[in-house]
C-alpha cells in the first residue's frame, strides 16, 4: 500500500528538477500517479472532436498513443476555477498553457487572459473561459465536453498542439489546505487590497434597493460599475506582502480576488503560484505516511486531469531533461496583440487587434516570442 504514496511523495520532493515547470503541474502528477495506482482499472479516454470555427486547432494526439517514447512536443492546458457549489463555479480564472518543445530544447508558459472573445465550433460565441464551463457537471468531469473544448480553443489561439488539461478546482483546495494541512505559509510577493472582494450567498442582495430600483441601475450600468452599486455584496479583504499563514478560506480569497491592488489575470496567477508553492513546502514536512495519505486522497477530488499513469511513466524521463530547457513566458494582452471591445450584450471583452477571429496575429505572435 505504501508504495503508491512513495512514488507521489517522490515526485513531490524533486523541487530542485521541477523549478522549472508550473508548481500546479508537479502536484498534478504526484497525485495523478497516486490516485491512478491505486486504481489500476481506471481507464480514461477523452473524446476527440473536429476543429472550430477560425484558424485549425492542433489538438495533440498523444492520449491515445501506446507508445510515448521520443515525444516531440507536450502540451498541456493548466486552468484554475471555483468548483462546483459555487457562483459560475466552473468559469475559469485563469487559463495557461504550459508547451515543452523537446526538438527545439525550450519550455514556454503562455497565459491567455480569461475575457478573450472566442466562437466554438456550434456558432456560441462568449468568452473562452465559458469554453471550460460549458457542458460541465460536478462529479463527472472527464467525460464532459468542456475539457476538449477548452484545449481546442486554446490551441486555436496560440497555434500549438494540446494534448492533455489539468484543471484545479480552488473551492476544493480550500477545503484540502483547511481540513488536511491546517493552514499553509504562504510567501505574499505583493500587497493584496481589495474592498470588492464577494460574499459567498449574498450575489442576489439588494441591498436596500427596490426591484424598480435595481431594474433601472442594471439598465444604465454593467459590468463593476454595477457591481459597486451593491456594496452589501463584498466585504474588504488585505494581504501585506511578506509570510503570512493562511486558513482555507483566507486561501480561496487570496487567489480569487479580482479589484484592487494586485488586480488583473496575470497577478492573479502569480497569487495562484505562490499558493501551490505553499502547499509543496507544507507537504514537505508532513509526515510521510500518517499526514500526506489524506492530503492526496482529497487532493484527487480538487484536480481533474486527463494525464494517466502510464503518460507520467513513459514521459517522466523526457520530462527531467526538459527542466534544463531555458523557459519562457508569453501572456497575450493589450500590450502586444490584443485590443478592448465590448460585446452586443455590453460585456467587457478582448479581441485581436487585427480583427475578431483572426488566430494568425496570435499564432504569430506566439512563435516569434517562443
Amino acid at each position: 500500500m505504501k508504495s503508491w504514496l512513495l512514488a507521489a511523495l517522490f515526485l513531490l520532493k524533486q523541487k530542485k528538477i521541477f523549478l522549472s515547470l508550473p508548481v500546479v503541474l508537479v502536484i498534478t502528477i504526484a497525485s495523478t500517479v497516486f490516485f491512478t495506482l491505486r486504481n489500476p482499472s481506471l481507464s480514461q479516454s477523452p473524446t476527440q472532436v473536429n476543429s472550430v470555427t477560425g484558424s485549425t486547432p492542433q489538438v495533440g494526439n498523444l492520449l491515445n498513443s501506446d507508445d510515448l517514447a521520443g515525444t516531440k512536443s507536450l502540451g498541456i492546458v493548466l486552468l484554475g476555477y471555483g468548483g462546483p457549489g459555487h457562483s459560475g463555479g466552473f468559469l475559469t480564472d485563469i487559463m495557461q498553457v504550459l508547451y515543452v518543445d523537446f526538438a527545439q530544447q525550450k519550455v514556454s508558459l503562455i497565459s491567455i487572459p480569461r475575457d478573450l472573445w472566442v466562437t466554438t465550433k456550434d456558432g456560441t460565441a462568449g468568452k473562452i473561459n465559458e469554453a471550460f464551463a460549458r457542458g460541465m457537471t460536478a462529479g463527472n468531469f472527464g467525460s464532459q465536453p468542456g475539457i476538449t473544448t477548452a484545449k481546442q480553443m486554446a490551441s486555436q489561439v496560440i497555434g500549438v498542439p494540446i494534448d492533455y488539461f489539468v484543471g484545479i478546482d480552488f473551492v476544493g483546495l480550500q477545503r484540502v489546505v483547511g481540513e488536511e494541512l491546517h493552514g499553509i505559509e504562504i510567501t505574499i510577493s505583493e500587497t493584496l487590497d481589495d474592498p470588492w472582494y464577494p460574499i459567498r450567498g449574498k450575489e442576489l442582495e439588494t441591498c436596500g434597493m427596490t426591484d424598480e430600483e435595481v431594474a433601472e441601475v442594471s439598465r444604465r450600468l454593467s459590468g463593476f460599475e454595477l457591481e459597486k452599486q451593491f456594496p452589501c455584496r463584498y466585504e474588504h479583504i488585505y494581504f501585506p506582502a511578506g509570510t503570512q499563514h493562511m486558513e482555507g478560506g483566507d486561501v480561496l480569497a487570496f487567489v480569487r480576488s479580482r479589484h484592487g491592488s494586485g488586480a488583473g489575470d496575470f497577478a492573479r496567477s502569480k497569487r495562484q503560484h505562490e499558493v501551490l508553492q505553499a502547499v509543496v513546502e507544507k507537504l514537505l514536512k508532513l509526515n510521510a505516511f500518517s499526514d500526506a495519505t489524506g492530503f492526496f486522497t482529497a487532493l484527487t477530488h480538487t484536480i481533474t486531469t486527463d494525464i494517466s499513469a502510464n503518460v507520467v511513466a513513459q514521459l517522466a524521463p523526457q520530462a527531467l531533461t526538459a527542466t534544463q530547457f531555458p523557459r519562457k513566458t508569453v501572456i497575450l494582452s493589450t500590450e502586444n496583440v490584443l485590443t478592448t471591445g465590448q460585446s452586443a450584450a455590453g460585456q467587457f471583452i478582448l479581441l485581436p487587434k487585427t480583427g475578431a477571429g483572426d488566430w494568425q496575429s496570435t499564432q504569430d505572435f506566439v512563435a516569434q516570442a517562443n
